[in-house]
Protein backbone atom coordinates (compact mmCIF):
# COMPACT_ATOMS: atom_id res chain seq x y z
CA UNK A 1 0.00 0.00 0.00
CA UNK A 2 1.26 3.75 -1.05
CA UNK A 3 2.03 5.83 1.70
CA UNK A 4 -0.46 8.83 1.80
CA UNK A 5 1.14 12.14 0.78
CA UNK A 6 -1.20 15.59 1.34
CA UNK A 7 -0.39 18.64 -0.68
CA UNK A 8 -1.82 22.08 0.45
CA UNK A 9 -2.53 25.37 -0.42
CA UNK A 10 -4.65 28.10 0.85
CA UNK A 11 -6.45 28.60 -2.93
CA UNK A 12 -6.60 26.16 -5.94
CA UNK A 13 -4.94 28.66 -8.11
CA UNK A 14 -1.61 28.01 -6.45
CA UNK A 15 -2.08 24.34 -7.07
CA UNK A 16 -3.10 24.46 -10.88
CA UNK A 17 0.67 27.19 -11.47
CA UNK A 18 2.94 26.52 -9.54
CA UNK A 19 2.92 22.89 -9.24
CA UNK A 20 1.40 21.65 -12.32
CA UNK A 21 2.13 17.86 -13.16
CA UNK A 22 3.92 17.67 -10.10
CA UNK A 23 1.05 15.79 -8.30
CA UNK A 24 0.66 13.42 -11.11
CA UNK A 25 4.56 12.32 -10.56
CA UNK A 26 4.11 11.56 -7.27
CA UNK A 27 0.91 9.67 -7.48
CA UNK A 28 2.91 6.88 -9.28
CA UNK A 29 5.11 6.72 -5.32
CA UNK A 30 2.29 8.28 -3.18
CA UNK A 31 -1.35 8.30 -2.61
CA UNK A 32 -1.32 11.85 -3.48
CA UNK A 33 -4.41 14.24 -2.25
CA UNK A 34 -4.70 18.12 -3.01
CA UNK A 35 -6.26 20.14 -0.36
CA UNK A 36 -6.91 23.72 -0.78
CA UNK A 37 -10.24 25.93 0.01
CA UNK A 38 -12.77 24.81 -2.36
CA UNK A 39 -13.49 26.65 -5.75
CA UNK A 40 -14.66 25.12 -9.01
CA UNK A 41 -10.71 24.56 -10.14
CA UNK A 42 -9.93 22.17 -7.25
CA UNK A 43 -12.01 19.29 -8.46
CA UNK A 44 -10.93 20.22 -12.18
CA UNK A 45 -7.15 20.38 -10.92
CA UNK A 46 -7.27 16.62 -9.64
CA UNK A 47 -9.02 15.37 -12.37
CA UNK A 48 -6.21 16.77 -14.35
CA UNK A 49 -3.19 15.49 -12.28
CA UNK A 50 -5.43 12.06 -11.74
CA UNK A 51 -5.18 12.43 -7.61
CA UNK A 52 -7.98 12.92 -4.94
CA UNK A 53 -9.00 16.30 -3.46
CA UNK A 54 -10.17 17.41 -0.03
CA UNK A 55 -11.15 21.65 0.51
CA UNK A 56 -10.69 23.28 3.71
CA UNK A 57 -12.15 26.91 3.53
CA UNK A 58 -9.03 29.31 4.19
CA UNK A 59 -8.36 33.06 4.05
CA UNK A 60 -5.47 34.71 3.05
CA UNK A 61 -5.91 37.86 5.07
CA UNK A 62 -5.75 37.55 8.65
CA UNK A 63 -8.53 36.11 10.58
CA UNK A 64 -7.95 34.86 13.81
CA UNK A 65 -11.80 33.21 14.19
CA UNK A 66 -11.19 31.83 10.92
CA UNK A 67 -8.72 30.75 11.06
CA UNK A 68 -9.28 28.41 14.08
CA UNK A 69 -12.51 27.21 11.97
CA UNK A 70 -9.68 26.59 9.39
CA UNK A 71 -7.86 24.59 11.50
CA UNK A 72 -10.40 22.76 13.19
CA UNK A 73 -11.50 21.70 9.64
CA UNK A 74 -8.52 20.53 9.06
CA UNK A 75 -7.70 18.73 12.12
CA UNK A 76 -10.79 16.81 11.58
CA UNK A 77 -9.62 15.51 8.44
CA UNK A 78 -6.23 14.36 8.84
CA UNK A 79 -7.72 12.52 12.32
CA UNK A 80 -9.98 10.79 9.58
CA UNK A 81 -7.48 10.08 6.96
CA UNK A 82 -4.37 10.18 8.60
CA UNK A 83 -2.02 10.78 5.65
CA UNK A 84 1.92 9.73 6.53
CA UNK A 85 3.24 13.27 4.89
CA UNK A 86 1.55 16.83 4.67
CA UNK A 87 3.23 18.98 2.41
CA UNK A 88 1.79 23.10 3.02
CA UNK A 89 2.90 25.97 0.71
CA UNK A 90 1.86 29.53 1.23
CA UNK A 91 2.05 31.61 4.62
CA UNK A 92 -1.78 30.70 5.13
CA UNK A 93 -1.91 27.20 4.29
CA UNK A 94 1.53 26.44 6.62
CA UNK A 95 -0.30 27.78 9.54
CA UNK A 96 -3.26 26.16 9.85
CA UNK A 97 -2.15 22.64 7.89
CA UNK A 98 1.10 22.26 10.09
CA UNK A 99 -0.85 22.92 13.73
CA UNK A 100 -3.30 20.87 12.59
CA UNK A 101 -0.93 18.41 11.70
CA UNK A 102 0.77 18.27 14.42
CA UNK A 103 -2.55 18.43 16.81
CA UNK A 104 -3.47 15.10 14.62
CA UNK A 105 -0.34 13.66 15.24
CA UNK A 106 0.74 13.27 11.26
CA UNK A 107 3.98 11.78 11.43
CA UNK A 108 5.81 14.29 8.97
CA UNK A 109 4.92 17.54 8.41
CA UNK A 110 6.90 19.90 5.68
CA UNK A 111 6.19 23.48 4.76
CA UNK A 112 7.84 25.21 1.94
CA UNK A 113 8.58 28.60 2.07
CA UNK A 114 8.39 29.89 -1.07
CA UNK A 115 7.64 33.18 -0.68
CA UNK A 116 7.92 35.98 2.04
CA UNK A 117 5.07 38.70 2.35
CA UNK A 118 6.21 40.07 5.78
CA UNK A 119 9.97 41.51 4.11
CA UNK A 120 7.62 44.07 2.68
CA UNK A 121 5.12 44.27 5.63
CA UNK A 122 5.44 47.41 8.50
CA UNK A 123 4.53 47.40 12.08
CA UNK A 124 2.50 45.57 14.04
CA UNK A 125 1.20 43.54 10.40
CA UNK A 126 5.26 42.51 9.75
CA UNK A 127 5.11 41.27 13.49
CA UNK A 128 1.90 39.58 13.09
CA UNK A 129 3.09 38.21 10.23
CA UNK A 130 6.06 37.04 11.78
CA UNK A 131 4.65 35.20 14.74
CA UNK A 132 2.49 33.03 12.37
CA UNK A 133 5.54 32.07 10.32
CA UNK A 134 7.69 31.10 13.19
CA UNK A 135 4.28 29.06 14.94
CA UNK A 136 4.41 27.21 11.01
CA UNK A 137 8.06 26.66 11.50
CA UNK A 138 7.33 25.21 14.80
CA UNK A 139 4.96 22.59 14.14
CA UNK A 140 6.90 21.27 11.01
CA UNK A 141 8.81 18.33 10.90
CA UNK A 142 10.75 19.97 7.90
CA UNK A 143 11.55 23.07 6.34
CA UNK A 144 12.36 23.30 2.38
CA UNK A 145 12.85 26.52 0.40
CA UNK A 146 12.79 27.17 -3.08
CA UNK A 147 15.79 29.66 -3.41
CA UNK A 148 18.92 29.76 -1.38
CA UNK A 149 18.69 33.65 -0.45
CA UNK A 150 15.20 33.07 0.74
CA UNK A 151 17.09 29.92 2.78
CA UNK A 152 19.13 32.12 4.68
CA UNK A 153 16.89 34.51 5.24
CA UNK A 154 14.58 32.35 6.94
CA UNK A 155 17.48 30.64 8.84
CA UNK A 156 18.92 34.16 9.74
CA UNK A 157 15.39 36.24 10.46
CA UNK A 158 12.64 33.42 11.95
CA UNK A 159 14.22 29.91 12.89
CA UNK A 160 16.86 27.88 13.62
CA UNK A 161 15.67 24.67 12.00
CA UNK A 162 17.48 23.39 9.26
CA UNK A 163 15.89 24.65 5.89
CA UNK A 164 16.38 22.38 2.85
CA UNK A 165 16.89 23.58 -0.71
CA UNK A 166 15.64 20.78 -2.79
CA UNK A 167 17.70 20.60 -6.13
CA UNK A 168 18.71 23.98 -7.34
CA UNK A 169 16.01 25.79 -6.40
CA UNK A 170 12.53 26.16 -7.60
CA UNK A 171 9.15 24.70 -6.74
CA UNK A 172 8.36 23.13 -9.89
CA UNK A 173 11.46 23.26 -12.26
CA UNK A 174 9.96 23.90 -16.08
CA UNK A 175 9.39 21.50 -18.59
CA UNK A 176 12.22 22.50 -21.24
CA UNK A 177 10.22 20.64 -24.07
CA UNK A 178 6.96 22.31 -23.29
CA UNK A 179 8.74 25.88 -22.89
CA UNK A 180 10.50 25.73 -26.26
CA UNK A 181 10.77 28.76 -28.02
CA UNK A 182 12.36 26.94 -31.43
CA UNK A 183 9.22 24.85 -30.96
CA UNK A 184 6.45 27.77 -31.01
CA UNK A 185 5.12 29.94 -33.40
CA UNK A 186 2.73 32.80 -31.56
CA UNK A 187 0.53 35.11 -33.55
CA UNK A 188 -0.43 37.65 -30.36
CA UNK A 189 1.62 40.42 -32.37
CA UNK A 190 -0.51 40.18 -35.05
CA UNK A 191 -3.88 39.88 -32.88
CA UNK A 192 -2.59 42.94 -30.63
CA UNK A 193 -1.33 45.16 -33.97
CA UNK A 194 2.07 45.27 -32.90
CA UNK A 195 4.42 45.27 -35.64
CA UNK A 196 7.22 42.45 -35.93
CA UNK A 197 10.16 45.22 -36.12
CA UNK A 198 8.76 46.41 -32.43
CA UNK A 199 10.71 45.58 -29.42
CA UNK A 200 7.92 43.75 -27.02
CA UNK A 201 8.71 43.83 -22.92
CA UNK A 202 6.83 41.07 -21.58
CA UNK A 203 5.63 40.83 -17.63
CA UNK A 204 4.10 37.95 -15.94
CA UNK A 205 2.50 37.55 -12.63
CA UNK A 206 -0.55 39.41 -10.48
CA UNK A 207 -0.64 43.07 -10.82
CA UNK A 208 0.05 44.51 -7.81
CA UNK A 209 2.51 46.77 -6.36
CA UNK A 210 4.85 44.38 -4.34
CA UNK A 211 5.31 43.23 -8.10
CA UNK A 212 6.97 46.18 -9.08
CA UNK A 213 4.13 47.58 -11.61
CA UNK A 214 4.21 50.90 -10.19
CA UNK A 215 7.76 51.89 -11.11
CA UNK A 216 7.32 49.33 -14.47
CA UNK A 217 4.57 50.96 -15.71
CA UNK A 218 6.30 54.43 -14.55
CA UNK A 219 9.29 53.26 -16.75
CA UNK A 220 7.49 52.18 -19.61
CA UNK A 221 5.17 55.27 -20.11
CA UNK A 222 8.78 57.11 -20.06
CA UNK A 223 10.41 55.13 -22.37
CA UNK A 224 7.30 55.05 -25.04
CA UNK A 225 7.31 58.65 -25.02
CA UNK A 226 11.04 58.68 -26.70
CA UNK A 227 10.79 55.61 -28.60
CA UNK A 228 7.68 54.42 -30.77
CA UNK A 229 8.51 50.80 -31.85
CA UNK A 230 8.33 49.67 -27.96
CA UNK A 231 5.34 47.62 -26.48
CA UNK A 232 4.73 46.42 -22.79
CA UNK A 233 2.67 43.30 -22.42
CA UNK A 234 0.83 42.75 -18.96
CA UNK A 235 -0.29 39.21 -18.54
CA UNK A 236 -1.85 38.41 -14.93
CA UNK A 237 -4.46 39.92 -13.36
CA UNK A 238 -5.28 43.15 -10.76
CA UNK A 239 -6.11 41.94 -7.43
CA UNK A 240 -8.24 45.12 -6.36
CA UNK A 241 -8.99 42.81 -2.72
CA UNK A 242 -5.82 42.27 -1.64
CA UNK A 243 -3.72 44.81 -2.95
CA UNK A 244 -4.74 47.02 -5.44
CA UNK A 245 -2.62 49.37 -7.72
CA UNK A 246 -2.26 53.43 -7.13
CA UNK A 247 -4.64 55.27 -9.42
CA UNK A 248 -1.94 56.72 -11.03
CA UNK A 249 -1.06 53.80 -12.38
CA UNK A 250 -4.27 52.46 -13.13
CA UNK A 251 -4.97 55.20 -15.23
CA UNK A 252 -1.33 55.15 -17.01
CA UNK A 253 -2.28 51.49 -17.82
CA UNK A 254 -5.36 52.59 -19.36
CA UNK A 255 -4.67 55.33 -20.91
CA UNK A 256 -1.49 54.11 -23.20
CA UNK A 257 -2.10 51.85 -26.29
CA UNK A 258 1.22 50.26 -26.13
CA UNK A 259 0.15 48.94 -22.89
CA UNK A 260 -1.64 45.74 -23.42
CA UNK A 261 -3.11 44.17 -20.26
CA UNK A 262 -3.85 40.81 -21.31
CA UNK A 263 -5.44 39.39 -18.27
CA UNK A 264 -4.64 36.34 -16.55
CA UNK A 265 -3.68 33.33 -19.18
CA UNK A 266 -2.89 29.45 -17.96
CA UNK A 267 -0.80 29.02 -21.32
CA UNK A 268 1.81 31.95 -21.15
CA UNK A 269 4.11 30.55 -23.94
CA UNK A 270 2.23 32.89 -26.71
CA UNK A 271 3.16 35.90 -24.70
CA UNK A 272 6.80 35.01 -24.34
CA UNK A 273 7.12 33.94 -27.95
CA UNK A 274 5.90 36.77 -28.95
CA UNK A 275 8.40 39.54 -26.66
CA UNK A 276 12.35 39.95 -26.40
CA UNK A 277 13.05 41.07 -23.13
CA UNK A 278 10.87 39.42 -19.95
CA UNK A 279 10.62 41.80 -17.11
CA UNK A 280 10.21 41.20 -13.25
CA UNK A 281 10.58 44.23 -11.17
CA UNK A 282 9.78 42.34 -8.01
CA UNK A 283 10.34 43.38 -3.99
CA UNK A 284 10.28 40.03 -2.80
CA UNK A 285 11.03 36.62 -4.52
CA UNK A 286 11.62 33.10 -3.51
CA UNK A 287 12.53 31.30 -6.64
CA UNK A 288 10.12 32.97 -9.51
CA UNK A 289 8.59 30.49 -11.91
CA UNK A 290 8.18 33.16 -14.43
CA UNK A 291 12.25 33.88 -15.00
CA UNK A 292 12.91 30.40 -15.72
CA UNK A 293 10.06 30.40 -17.78
CA UNK A 294 11.07 33.15 -20.06
CA UNK A 295 14.51 31.69 -19.81
CA UNK A 296 13.64 28.24 -21.01
CA UNK A 297 11.83 30.53 -23.93
CA UNK A 298 15.20 31.90 -24.67
CA UNK A 299 14.72 35.57 -23.38
CA UNK A 300 16.51 37.32 -21.60
CA UNK A 301 15.36 39.25 -18.49
CA UNK A 302 15.47 42.24 -16.15
CA UNK A 303 14.71 41.36 -12.74
CA UNK A 304 15.39 42.94 -9.46
CA UNK A 305 18.90 42.33 -7.61
CA UNK A 306 17.10 40.20 -4.65
CA UNK A 307 16.92 36.47 -3.94
CA UNK A 308 15.87 34.25 -6.17
CA UNK A 309 15.86 36.66 -8.91
CA UNK A 310 19.60 36.86 -8.78
CA UNK A 311 19.99 33.02 -8.58
CA UNK A 312 19.00 32.87 -11.77
CA UNK A 313 20.04 35.85 -13.87
CA UNK A 314 23.80 36.83 -13.87
CA UNK A 315 24.59 40.81 -14.79
CA UNK A 316 25.22 40.45 -18.67
CA UNK A 317 25.28 36.74 -19.39
CA UNK A 318 21.64 36.01 -19.02
CA UNK A 319 19.95 38.98 -18.13
CA UNK A 320 19.85 42.52 -15.76
CA UNK A 321 19.74 43.75 -12.19
CA UNK A 322 18.85 46.41 -11.15
CA UNK A 323 17.71 48.05 -7.67
CA UNK A 324 14.65 47.41 -5.97
CA UNK A 325 11.64 50.34 -6.39
CA UNK A 326 13.58 52.14 -9.36
CA UNK A 327 11.94 53.10 -12.19
CA UNK A 328 14.85 55.18 -13.01
CA UNK A 329 17.14 52.61 -13.42
CA UNK A 330 15.06 50.42 -14.70
CA UNK A 331 13.70 53.10 -17.21
CA UNK A 332 17.92 52.96 -18.22
CA UNK A 333 17.92 49.47 -18.43
CA UNK A 334 15.38 48.95 -21.69
CA UNK A 335 16.59 52.58 -22.85
CA UNK A 336 19.99 50.56 -23.74
CA UNK A 337 18.40 47.93 -24.70
CA UNK A 338 16.06 50.01 -27.54
CA UNK A 339 19.60 52.12 -28.28
CA UNK A 340 20.94 49.18 -29.34
CA UNK A 341 24.52 47.57 -28.76
CA UNK A 342 23.24 45.14 -26.63
CA UNK A 343 22.88 41.26 -28.45
CA UNK A 344 19.58 39.70 -27.11
CA UNK A 345 19.86 36.68 -29.02
CA UNK A 346 23.01 35.45 -27.13
CA UNK A 347 21.75 36.52 -23.74
CA UNK A 348 18.39 34.64 -24.79
CA UNK A 349 20.57 31.57 -25.63
CA UNK A 350 22.24 31.85 -22.28
CA UNK A 351 19.05 31.94 -20.69
CA UNK A 352 17.98 28.71 -22.05
CA UNK A 353 20.81 27.13 -21.71
CA UNK A 354 21.24 27.72 -17.84
CA UNK A 355 17.41 26.81 -17.18
CA UNK A 356 18.02 23.59 -19.09
CA UNK A 357 21.03 22.68 -17.33
CA UNK A 358 19.97 23.94 -13.37
CA UNK A 359 16.09 23.87 -13.72
CA UNK A 360 14.57 21.06 -15.51
CA UNK A 361 11.55 20.14 -13.90
CA UNK A 362 12.20 16.09 -14.11
CA UNK A 363 14.98 16.54 -12.46
CA UNK A 364 13.75 18.15 -9.77
CA UNK A 365 10.24 16.23 -9.30
CA UNK A 366 12.97 13.26 -9.08
CA UNK A 367 14.52 15.13 -6.22
CA UNK A 368 11.50 16.16 -4.81
CA UNK A 369 10.72 12.41 -4.84
CA UNK A 370 13.72 11.59 -3.32
CA UNK A 371 13.28 14.28 -0.44
CA UNK A 372 10.19 12.76 0.84
CA UNK A 373 11.53 9.01 0.73
CA UNK A 374 14.44 10.03 3.00
CA UNK A 375 11.60 11.86 4.99
CA UNK A 376 11.51 8.18 6.66
CA UNK A 377 10.56 4.90 5.34
CA UNK A 378 9.98 3.64 1.41
CA UNK A 379 6.98 4.98 0.11
CA UNK A 380 5.63 1.61 -0.52
CA UNK A 381 5.70 0.94 3.45
CA UNK A 382 2.47 -0.23 4.98
CA UNK A 383 0.76 1.89 7.23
Amino acid sequence: MKQKLWIVTTVADSLDSLIEGQPEFLNQHFDVTIVSSLSDKLPNVAEREGVGWQAVKMRRTISPFHDLVSIWHMFRLLRKNQPDIIQSYTPKAGLVTMLSGRLARVPRRVHGVVGMPLMEARGTRRLLMKLAEQFTYFNATALTSNSFGLRDFVHTNLTKKIVTVIGNGSINGVDVDHYNRANFDSDVRTGLGISELNTVFVYVGRLVPDKGIVELVEAFVELANSHFDVDLLLVGEQEEALSSLPTKTREQMAGSDRIHELGWHHDVRPYLAAANVFILPSYREGLPNSVIEAGAMSLPSIVTDINGCNEVITEGVNGFLIPIKNSQLLLLSMSEIMNGGIDLGTLGNAARHQVVEFYNRHFLWQKILDFYQDLGGAPNHCR
